[in-house]
């Protein structure tokens, strides 16, 4: 999961991702991200999502920052040959995800059978991440800078709901 998968060394993912990026449209606009979380102004960079496991047909990385890179949001869309193979891929996120040291889950209701929430917090930052498996999709968010509260965790699911949709895009 992109949430956990900056701990995680690049190299830990699969050069084929980067040989075919999804469709821009498969990641919300800033306007969507905005609305849930107005400290981001800009899209600091746009590529293929270096974390990702298995091996994706095709991936996209989106990072949202505020000016001075204190605060980010992270949107990661993996697609994959098939269901199987993205389940396979998102189950070893999971297990790498709850490896990482202060890996701690969040109790978040309405998220699904297939998605999960937590944190983990680093020196001063913190991380709070949501990951869910969808058909031949991994969707992932990692917010960055933020503290986990009822309210940024409430707003966390909202994001992913959005984003869950527009993943889903041709």
């Amino acid at each position: 999961m992109a949430a956990y998968g900056q701990a995680i060394s690049p190299g830990a993912g699969t050069a084929s991702a980067a040989d075919s990026l999804l469709t821009r449209k498969a990641v919300i606009p800033i306007s969507t991200v905005r609305r849930f979380f107005p400290q981001v102004d800009q899209e600091a960079s746009t590529g293929p999502n270096l974390t990702a496991v298995g091996n994706p047909k095709a991936t996209r990385s989106v990072i949202y920052a505020n000016s001075n890179g204190s605060k980010k949001v992270t949107i990661t869309v993996d697609q994959y040959v098939s269901s199987s193979d993205a389940s396979s891929a998102y189950e070893e996120a999971v297990q790498r995800s709850k490896a990482v040291p202060g890996f701690t889950p969040i109790s978040a209701p309405n998220l699904g059978q297939n998605a999960f929430m937590a944190t983990v917090t680093r020196g001063e930052e913190t991380h709070i991440g949501f990951g869910a498996l969808h058909g031949e999709f991994i969707v992932a968010i990692t917010l960055a800078g933020y503290q986990p509260t009822p309210g940024t965790i409430t707003k966390l699911g909202s994001l992913a709901r959005e984003e869950e949709a527009a993943a889903k895009v041709p």
